[in-house]
C-alpha cells in the first residue's frame, strides 16, 4: 500500500521541523560557546587582554586629562587682576554675566598662550595613528576569524579542480 500525499507531507514536515530544531540547537550551543568568557579567554587570549588594557588607559587618559584641566584653570584671582588691569570693574554684573566673562576670558588667555604644536608632536601624532590603524586591523581579522564558520576538512576526491 501506497502512501497519500497527505501524509507523505506531514512525514516532510516532521522532518522538516527536527532539522530545524537541531540546527537551533546547535546554534544555541555555538552561541553559549562563543560567549563563554572562560572560553575566550583560552581561544584568543591576545584579544581579551588588549581590550583590557585599551579600556584601562583610556581611563587614565581619561583621569589624567581631568587633573590637568584642573591645574591649568586659571584661578579667579588672577582673572579679577586681569579685569582691574583693563579698568573694568564687574561687580555692577550680574553674578551670570560675571561667570561668564571669567569663563571667555580664561578660555581666550589659554588660546593665546597655546604652544604652537611642534615637529616632534606631530611625529608622535603619525606614529600613534599608525599603531592604532594596524591595531585596528589585526582586531578586525581576530574578529573576522572568530566569527568565521569552522572549515570543514575536504576529502580528496571531493576537492573541485580548476579547468585549465
Amino acid at each position: 500500500m501506497g502512501e497519500s500525499p497527505s501524509a507523505r507531507t506531514q512525514r516532510e514536515l516532521a522532518e522538516l521541523r527536527g532539522s530545524i530544531e537541531r540546527d537551533i540547537d546547535a546554534l544555541i550551543g555555538r552561541a553559549k560557546a562563543d560567549l563563554d568568557p572562560a572560553a575566550l579567554v583560552r581561544r584568543q587570549p591576545l584579544a581579551v587582554f588588549g581590550t583590557l588594557g585599551s579600556g584601562v588607559a583610556l581611563g587614565a587618559a581619561a583621569i589624567a586629562k581631568r587633573v590637568r584641566a584642573k591645574q591649568r584653570k586659571r584661578p579667579d584671582t588672577e582673572i579679577e587682576r586681569v579685569i582691574q588691569e583693563l579698568g573694568g570693574n564687574i561687580t555692577k554684573l550680574p553674578g551670570r554675566a560675571r561667570k561668564r566673562l571669567r569663563e571667555q576670558l580664561r578660555s581666550e588667555i589659554s588660546e593665546v598662550e597655546k604652544p604652537k604644536r611642534t615637529l616632534q608632536e606631530a611625529a608622535w601624532g603619525m606614529g600613534l595613528a599608525a599603531v592604532t590603524a594596524g591595531a585596528t586591523e589585526l582586531a578586525r581579522k581576530l574578529a573576522g576569524s572568530f566569527t568565521a564558520d569552522d572549515p570543514q576538512p575536504v576529502s580528496k576526491e571531493h576537492r573541485e579542480r580548476s579547468p585549465r
